[in-house]
């Protein structure tokens, strides 16, 4: 079948369990906004604004027991429709991920790489021998070792 049949298939399954999660609910009124939500939900990728519990549609009438299975969606998270096919989402998703621009980590400072040596080479000055900071240990480690940096950098 072509793309556009296959999404019109998918979409009207959604629309019939919209459909049906709405008709439990709240009778006719309820069925047509569900049959109206699955239409929506079927052709756009939905971004929750709240954090949410989803369960199977078919468990519907489960709100106040426990269904056989509950997801939690964070705030923030993305429903990406497929179209019933996972295959092309994949394709799309890795061809995302290609596109995406690789950032470069940061280069060290010359002043920054003078004041990690001199760091190293005190430190041990202002440590107990477990290993912890003496009282006030690290901040005077610190003052040194730019003390140490700035005038390393003096030519």
């Amino acid at each position: 079948m072509s793309e556009r049949v296959d999404r019109a298939i998918a979409k009207s399954i959604l629309a019939a369990e919209g459909a049906a999660i709405g008709g439990t609910i709240g009778g006719p009124v309820g069925a047509t906004i569900g049959a109206i939500g699955g239409l929506v939900v079927g052709d756009q990728t939905t971004v929750f604004p709240i954090d949410m519990i989803a369960i199977p549609a078919y468990q519907a009438h489960l709100l106040q027991g426990t269904p056989a299975m509950t997801v939690y969606i964070k705030a923030g998270e993305t429903l990406q429709p497929t179209g019933g096919n996972v295959d092309d989402y994949l394709e799309g998703v890795a061809e995302a991920t290609e596109m995406a621009p690789v950032a470069k980590p940061r280069k060290a400072s010359p002043y920054n790489r003078r004041y990690a040596k001199a760091f190293k080479s005190i430190q041990a000055r202002y440590k107990k021998k477990d290993g912890s900071w003496k009282k006030n240990g690290f901040k005077s480690a610190q003052r040194e070792a730019h003390r140490m940096a700035k005038a390393g950098g003096k030519k």
